[in-house]
């Protein structure tokens, strides 16, 4: 695919996250020199060529109740549309869910630690129904892709792995919380962690870019990222995450990309990517 600047700034990567780490756009998990010359390891997907099949095109799909993982039509570049979309399905039942985890669940490239990564997506919602579903967009570590559930009819984050990222429970409605999790411990979200509140509102009509940035230097920091622009309020500092509750930041394990949504209502509801993408330096 070819970038535009206009592409750049609106549609796809934005350069205030990215710099110049932006992934090469060919799909697929592949190594290449940064602008600067510094080696790199990233993915880009715009759903172009997107299999269906489970298991296949370097990707695990996890169906439950009539869930489903799609690529469907797409018919332009607008505020609304998109040129290549993975939808995610569910159904009008409870615990209808469906997760797309890039790597087949069993490689995870990517580690909150030592170098530089960014990660973004461009999504949106079919519907808005209060109390009727969930969703998770970020990285986690494999162990999130099993049929439990990465969001369980308690309306809660599954506890025994890793994540980093944006979630919207069922009972926020249009509100995205920024949050982080290591397996076992207490998930931190907007209601934790008040500059993690709301930091983004998702709508069923335009497509909405969520990102986030990990910057290793003094000790390490996280910075969100909506539609291009940081939430200052947001920021994370992981030494104060780590003062305030040793080993609470999920930087001990390796992470992948995964989107996962759940219905619990009488609704359907859809989560739709336009494309997403993460790098990291090596």
């Amino acid at each position: 695919m070819l970038l535009t600047f206009e592409d750049m700034s609106t549609r796809l990567l934005s350069p205030r996250l990215w710099g110049k780490l932006a992934p090469p756009t060919g799909g697929g998990m592949q190594a290449f020199s940064t602008a600067s010359g510094n080696p790199a390891i990233g993915m880009f997907d715009d759903f172009f060529e997107f299999s269906e099949t489970k298991g296949t095109g370097g990707y695990l799909h996890v169906e439950t109740s009539s869930g489903t993982v799609t690529q469907i039509a797409s018919d332009g570049i607008t505020a609304s549309t998109g040129m290549g979309i993975c939808q995610l399905l569910t159904t009008a039942g409870d615990n209808s869910e469906a997760m797309l985890v890039y790597g087949n669940a069993l490689d995870a490239p990517f580690k909150l630690t030592g170098n530089t990564l960014c990660f973004e997506a461009r999504v949106k919602l079919t519907d808005i129904t209060t109390a009727s579903h969930g969703f998770f967009l970020g990285l986690s570590s494999t162990l999130a892709a099993v049929t439990v559930k990465t969001i369980t009819a308690g309306d809660a984050i599954f506890a025994t792995a890793d994540f980093i990222g944006f979630q919207q429970l069922k009972a926020e409605t249009t509100a995205v919380d920024g949050m982080y999790q290591v397996s076992g411990d207490t998930k931190v979200d907007g209601a934790v962690n008040t500059g993690l509140d709301s930091i983004a509102t998702i709508g069923v009509t335009n497509f909405i870019k969520l990102g986030f940035r990990f910057n290793p230097q003094n000790g390490g920091s996280v910075q969100w990222f909506i539609d291009g622009v940081e939430d200052l309020g947001a920021r994370l500092r992981v030494p104060t995450i780590e003062t305030d509750n040793a080993n609470s930041f999920p930087d001990g394990a390796f992470m992948t990309p995964n989107a996962t949504v759940m219905n619990d209502g009488t609704t359907a509801v859809n989560l739709e990517i336009d494309w997403w993408a993460c790098a990291q330096y090596e």
